[in-house]
């Protein structure tokens, strides 16, 4: 009988409807050093498949990961005059989902 190929990794934050959107934002923390909410939103707009994605949705969607600590807050930077915007990083615990979600 032929093995059957490994899926990866069930962790919960890839589970539901939101696991292609939480895979994109951490596939671009990785990539990106300290990028605000504002550069991971234009970052996904330019992703073929995610052209209609809202602002608002990937907002609440980093905030959810900040909260479950799979993405942390590493410092604030000046976007506007008076309106600081948090930087966001990927911690071990998400380079290691990252690495576990991948197909072997």
């Amino acid at each position: 009988m032929k093995p059957q190929p490994r899926k990866g990794s069930e962790l919960s934050m890839f589970k539901g409807k939101a696991v292609r959107l939480n895979r994109v934002i951490l596939l671009i923390l990785n990539s990106k050093k300290l990028p605000a909410k504002y550069d991971v939103f234009i970052e996904i707009r330019s992703i073929k498949g995610f052209k209609h994605e809202d602002s608002k949705t990937v907002y609440r969607r980093m905030e959810a990961l900040n909260q479950e600590g799979w993405i942390t807050q590493k410092g604030k930077r000046q976007a506007k005059p008076g309106w600081p915007s948090e930087l966001y990083e990927l911690p071990l615990r998400g380079k290691a989902a990252l690495k576990l979600d991948q197909k072997t």
